[in-house]
C-alpha cells in the first residue's frame, strides 16, 4: 500500500465512521439506525453505533480487504490512524 492510499483510506474511513455515528444522513437514515438498533445502548451494537472509534474499526476492516495485500496490517494501521484523528492526537 502506498502512503497516498493509506492516507486516502484513513480519511475515507474516518468520514464514513463520523457520518454514521454523528450525523443525520440522507433522510435521517443514520439517526433512524442509531435510535432503533438499541436506543438504550444496552448491547455492544447500540453502544458501538454511537462511537466513532468503534465503527471505524469495522469500516477499516472493509477498506483493508478492498485494498488487498497484507490486510491485517492495513486494517490495524487504518483503524489506528483514525483513532489518532478522532482523538486529536496528530502532531501540530
Amino acid at each position: 500500500m502506498t502512503p497516498f492510499t493509506f492516507i486516502l483510506a484513513t480519511l475515507a474511513v474516518f468520514r464514513v465512521a463520523w457520518m454514521i455515528t454523528r450525523e443525520e444522513g440522507p433522510f435521517a437514515a443514520f439517526v433512524f439506525i442509531r435510535e432503533h438498533a438499541d436506543p438504550q445502548q444496552r448491547t455492544w451494537i447500540g453502544r458501538g453505533l454511537n462511537c466513532c472509534n468503534c465503527v471505524s474499526v469495522w469500516i477499516a476492516l472493509f477498506a483493508a480487504l478492498l485494498i488487498g495485500g497484507d490486510w491485517l496490517l492495513n486494517w490495524l494501521g487504518i483503524a489506528g490512524a483514525v483513532l489518532l484523528i478522532n482523538k486529536g492526537m496528530l502532531p501540530k
